[in-house]
Protein backbone atom coordinates (compact mmCIF):
# COMPACT_ATOMS: atom_id res chain seq x y z
CA UNK A 1 0.00 0.00 0.00
CA UNK A 2 1.72 2.73 -0.83
CA UNK A 3 1.27 6.28 0.99
CA UNK A 4 -1.38 8.31 -0.92
CA UNK A 5 -3.76 5.78 -0.38
CA UNK A 6 -2.52 5.28 3.37
CA UNK A 7 -2.88 9.46 3.81
CA UNK A 8 -6.86 8.78 2.46
CA UNK A 9 -7.66 6.20 4.77
CA UNK A 10 -6.92 7.95 7.41
CA UNK A 11 -8.37 11.04 5.89
CA UNK A 12 -12.30 8.47 5.99
CA UNK A 13 -11.07 7.14 9.51
CA UNK A 14 -11.26 11.27 11.42
CA UNK A 15 -14.33 11.42 9.13
CA UNK A 16 -15.94 8.95 10.73
CA UNK A 17 -14.78 9.70 14.10
CA UNK A 18 -15.96 13.30 13.57
CA UNK A 19 -19.36 11.92 12.83
CA UNK A 20 -19.25 9.17 15.63
CA UNK A 21 -22.14 9.69 18.47
CA UNK A 22 -22.71 7.71 21.59
CA UNK A 23 -24.92 5.20 21.32
CA UNK A 24 -28.56 5.19 23.15
CA UNK A 25 -27.87 1.89 25.14
CA UNK A 26 -29.39 -0.34 22.18
CA UNK A 27 -26.06 -1.80 21.30
CA UNK A 28 -24.47 -4.28 22.40
CA UNK A 29 -22.85 -3.40 25.93
CA UNK A 30 -18.81 -4.43 25.32
CA UNK A 31 -17.38 -7.28 27.37
CA UNK A 32 -16.38 -6.47 31.23
CA UNK A 33 -12.46 -7.60 30.63
CA UNK A 34 -12.78 -5.64 27.48
CA UNK A 35 -9.76 -2.83 27.53
CA UNK A 36 -11.29 0.54 26.34
CA UNK A 37 -9.52 1.89 23.36
CA UNK A 38 -7.53 4.66 23.39
CA UNK A 39 -8.20 7.04 20.32
CA UNK A 40 -4.96 9.01 21.05
CA UNK A 41 -2.82 6.36 21.22
CA UNK A 42 -4.06 4.99 18.06
CA UNK A 43 -3.77 8.11 16.09
CA UNK A 44 -0.27 8.98 17.50
CA UNK A 45 0.69 5.46 16.29
CA UNK A 46 -0.87 5.94 12.67
CA UNK A 47 0.83 9.29 12.12
CA UNK A 48 4.30 7.26 13.32
CA UNK A 49 3.26 5.07 10.92
CA UNK A 50 2.29 7.45 7.72
CA UNK A 51 6.20 9.25 9.03
CA UNK A 52 7.64 5.86 8.40
CA UNK A 53 5.67 4.88 4.78
CA UNK A 54 6.56 8.26 3.70
CA UNK A 55 10.72 8.28 4.45
CA UNK A 56 10.57 4.42 3.17
CA UNK A 57 9.10 6.02 0.22
CA UNK A 58 11.36 8.75 -0.24
CA UNK A 59 13.95 6.46 0.53
CA UNK A 60 12.88 3.94 -2.45
CA UNK A 61 12.64 6.91 -5.25
CA UNK A 62 16.05 8.13 -4.27
CA UNK A 63 17.80 4.13 -4.68
CA UNK A 64 15.26 4.32 -8.13
CA UNK A 65 16.97 7.48 -9.18
CA UNK A 66 20.36 6.37 -7.99
CA UNK A 67 19.97 2.87 -10.32
CA UNK A 68 18.25 4.90 -13.25
CA UNK A 69 21.19 7.28 -13.55
CA UNK A 70 23.48 4.61 -12.96
CA UNK A 71 22.07 2.36 -15.69
CA UNK A 72 22.62 5.70 -17.85
CA UNK A 73 26.14 5.87 -17.25
CA UNK A 74 26.22 2.20 -17.89
CA UNK A 75 24.94 2.94 -21.36
CA UNK A 76 26.80 5.83 -22.47
CA UNK A 77 30.28 3.68 -21.23
CA UNK A 78 28.98 0.95 -23.28
CA UNK A 79 28.08 2.81 -26.08
CA UNK A 80 31.51 4.87 -25.62
CA UNK A 81 33.33 1.59 -25.73
CA UNK A 82 31.62 0.06 -28.81
CA UNK A 83 32.64 3.49 -30.81
CA UNK A 84 36.53 2.84 -29.38
CA UNK A 85 36.37 -0.97 -30.59
CA UNK A 86 35.07 0.17 -34.24
CA UNK A 87 37.87 3.50 -34.09
CA UNK A 88 40.12 0.36 -33.60
CA UNK A 89 39.12 -1.74 -36.00
CA UNK A 90 39.01 0.98 -38.68
CA UNK A 91 42.71 1.89 -37.36
CA UNK A 92 43.88 -2.00 -37.53
CA UNK A 93 42.31 -2.34 -41.07
CA UNK A 94 43.59 0.82 -42.51
CA UNK A 95 47.32 -0.02 -41.52
CA UNK A 96 46.63 -3.58 -42.81
CA UNK A 97 45.87 -1.76 -45.96
CA UNK A 98 48.90 0.44 -45.96
CA UNK A 99 50.99 -2.65 -45.28
CA UNK A 100 49.87 -4.69 -48.16
CA UNK A 101 50.18 -1.63 -50.77
CA UNK A 102 53.60 -1.11 -49.95
CA UNK A 103 54.46 -5.02 -50.77
CA UNK A 104 52.28 -5.01 -53.46
CA UNK A 105 54.33 -2.12 -54.70
CA UNK A 106 57.48 -3.64 -54.14
CA UNK A 107 56.39 -7.04 -55.90
CA UNK A 108 54.98 -4.76 -58.70
CA UNK A 109 58.88 -3.31 -59.16
CA UNK A 110 60.09 -7.12 -58.90
CA UNK A 111 57.80 -7.60 -61.76
CA UNK A 112 58.45 -4.66 -63.77
CA UNK A 113 62.26 -6.59 -63.85
CA UNK A 114 61.44 -9.83 -65.00
CA UNK A 115 59.11 -8.66 -67.78
CA UNK A 116 62.34 -6.76 -69.10
CA UNK A 117 64.29 -10.05 -68.67
CA UNK A 118 61.41 -11.66 -71.09
CA UNK A 119 61.54 -9.00 -73.02
CA UNK A 120 64.90 -9.44 -74.26
CA UNK A 121 64.74 -13.06 -73.89
CA UNK A 122 61.87 -12.51 -76.86
CA UNK A 123 63.85 -10.27 -78.92
CA UNK A 124 66.52 -12.54 -78.98
CA UNK A 125 67.17 -14.90 -81.82
CA UNK A 126 70.00 -16.96 -82.02
CA UNK A 127 72.98 -16.46 -84.38
CA UNK A 128 74.65 -18.82 -87.22
CA UNK A 129 77.12 -20.06 -84.70
CA UNK A 130 74.48 -21.00 -82.18
CA UNK A 131 73.52 -24.66 -83.69
CA UNK A 132 77.60 -25.44 -82.93
CA UNK A 133 76.42 -24.36 -79.01
CA UNK A 134 73.00 -26.25 -78.59
CA UNK A 135 74.10 -27.33 -74.83
CA UNK A 136 74.36 -23.33 -74.43
CA UNK A 137 71.05 -22.82 -76.65
CA UNK A 138 69.35 -24.91 -74.58
CA UNK A 139 70.04 -23.57 -71.54
CA UNK A 140 69.01 -20.22 -72.48
CA UNK A 141 66.14 -21.54 -73.77
CA UNK A 142 65.42 -22.73 -70.23
CA UNK A 143 65.82 -19.89 -68.40
CA UNK A 144 63.68 -17.54 -70.45
CA UNK A 145 60.70 -20.11 -70.19
CA UNK A 146 61.88 -20.35 -66.27
CA UNK A 147 61.63 -16.27 -66.01
CA UNK A 148 58.15 -16.35 -67.98
CA UNK A 149 57.21 -19.09 -65.78
CA UNK A 150 57.90 -16.64 -63.15
CA UNK A 151 56.41 -13.88 -64.23
CA UNK A 152 53.02 -15.70 -64.97
CA UNK A 153 52.87 -16.72 -61.37
CA UNK A 154 53.53 -13.01 -59.89
CA UNK A 155 50.26 -12.03 -62.10
CA UNK A 156 48.42 -14.66 -60.98
CA UNK A 157 49.27 -13.62 -57.04
CA UNK A 158 48.56 -9.79 -58.29
CA UNK A 159 45.64 -11.06 -59.63
CA UNK A 160 44.27 -12.92 -56.38
CA UNK A 161 44.86 -9.38 -54.64
CA UNK A 162 42.21 -8.00 -57.01
CA UNK A 163 45.62 -5.76 -58.69
CA UNK A 164 44.73 -4.92 -62.11
CA UNK A 165 47.00 -3.53 -65.04
CA UNK A 166 46.10 -0.15 -66.56
CA UNK A 167 45.17 -0.32 -70.51
CA UNK A 168 46.48 2.92 -70.81
CA UNK A 169 48.22 2.72 -74.63
CA UNK A 170 45.76 3.83 -77.58
CA UNK A 171 43.71 5.89 -74.98
CA UNK A 172 43.92 9.54 -73.95
CA UNK A 173 45.94 10.81 -71.37
CA UNK A 174 44.32 10.94 -67.93
CA UNK A 175 46.15 12.62 -65.33
CA UNK A 176 44.44 10.90 -62.70
CA UNK A 177 45.56 7.17 -63.79
CA UNK A 178 48.72 8.18 -66.00
CA UNK A 179 51.67 10.71 -65.46
CA UNK A 180 53.17 11.29 -69.15
CA UNK A 181 57.41 11.00 -68.96
CA UNK A 182 57.86 11.84 -72.70
CA UNK A 183 56.24 12.90 -76.01
CA UNK A 184 56.77 11.63 -79.11
CA UNK A 185 55.27 12.71 -82.40
CA UNK A 186 53.44 10.48 -85.00
CA UNK A 187 51.39 12.21 -87.35
CA UNK A 188 48.96 9.02 -88.06
CA UNK A 189 47.93 9.25 -84.34
CA UNK A 190 45.79 11.79 -82.83
CA UNK A 191 47.05 14.27 -80.26
CA UNK A 192 47.32 13.31 -76.72
CA UNK A 193 47.01 9.58 -77.41
CA UNK A 194 49.39 7.16 -75.51
CA UNK A 195 51.81 5.57 -77.66
CA UNK A 196 52.92 3.40 -75.23
CA UNK A 197 53.96 2.95 -71.49
CA UNK A 198 57.49 3.02 -69.79
CA UNK A 199 56.26 1.57 -67.14
CA UNK A 200 52.12 -0.10 -66.66
CA UNK A 201 50.03 1.23 -63.61
CA UNK A 202 47.75 -0.76 -61.51
CA UNK A 203 44.57 -0.90 -59.81
CA UNK A 204 43.42 -2.32 -56.73
CA UNK A 205 39.71 -2.87 -55.79
CA UNK A 206 38.91 0.04 -58.27
CA UNK A 207 41.44 2.53 -56.68
CA UNK A 208 44.77 3.65 -58.17
CA UNK A 209 47.73 1.59 -57.05
CA UNK A 210 50.50 2.69 -59.22
CA UNK A 211 50.60 5.09 -61.90
CA UNK A 212 51.02 4.75 -65.41
CA UNK A 213 54.12 6.22 -67.05
CA UNK A 214 53.58 6.87 -70.56
CA UNK A 215 54.89 8.46 -73.72
CA UNK A 216 52.22 10.80 -75.38
CA UNK A 217 52.06 11.71 -79.08
CA UNK A 218 52.54 15.44 -79.27
CA UNK A 219 54.48 17.81 -81.08
CA UNK A 220 57.78 18.76 -79.69
CA UNK A 221 57.52 23.10 -79.25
Amino acid sequence: MDAETKDRLMDEFRACLDDWEPDDGTSAKPQENEPPVNLALLFTELAVLRNEVRVEACQFKTALDEMRSLTELLGKHNQRLAQELERSREAQGAALRQAETRLLLEVLDVRDRIAAAVSVSDAYEPGFLARFARKETQLTQGLSAGIALTLRRIDDLLAERRVRPLEAVGGRLDPHTMRAVGVEWLAQRPPGEVISEVRRGYTRDDEMLRLAEVIVNKKEI
